[in-house]
């Protein structure tokens, strides 16, 4: 697990910023590659869990804000430049903390099972989760791919993370 000089680590979560919005961590994750991380609010009213999708939140757009993010409304294709990354532990609602941009992590299904080896992109059946690629689909991208099959239900997989809007 990787660590800022100011002592932060990619779970550390807390009600003030510690950091600059929109820092990243990079992480070495052995054979894995690396993590690429990124610091910011959850300037929503839900609460985080691990595998949510994390937009940046369009009500938010200014200068200071560009790192406060929301989870991927339900059924919503999102483009590839607003999906800053997916949350890999609880940020409860208005605190601060590390999602996971790039790298191998966690991703959550809707209702729809996942299969193995499988491109996904946001708009599941529930906030933050995803749905398997559909090419085609005007405005979804992919922001990962899986790396195990898993029954939706919700349920969280193993993926590879790739997201553009960090």
């Amino acid at each position: 697990m990787g660590f800022t000089a100011a002592g932060l680590s990619t779970s550390t979560v807390t009600t003030t910023a510690q950091a600059p919005l929109g820092f990243q961590l990079t992480v070495p994750d052995g054979d894995n590659g690396f993590q690429v991380w990124t610091y910011v609010n959850n300037d929503s009213a839900a609460d985080f869990a691990a595998g949510d999708i994390c937009q940046r939140d369009p009500s938010q757009h200014t200068d200071r804000l560009m790192y406060g993010v929301e989870q991927v409304p339900s059924g919503t294709a999102t483009f590839a430049m607003s999906i800053v990354g997916i949350a890999q532990h609880a940020i409860a609602a208005g605190s601060y903390g590390f999602i996971l941009s790039k790298g191998k992590g966690l991703a959550r299904t809707g209702t729809q099972d996942m299969t193995a080896d499988t491109l996904f992109s946001s708009g599941g059946s529930t906030d933050g989760s995803c749905l398997i690629y559909a090419d085609g689909t005007i405005g979804a991208i992919e922001v990962g791919m899986s790396l195990e099959a898993k029954a939706g239900d919700p349920a969280t997989f193993a993926a590879y993370i790739n997201c553009l809007g960090a």
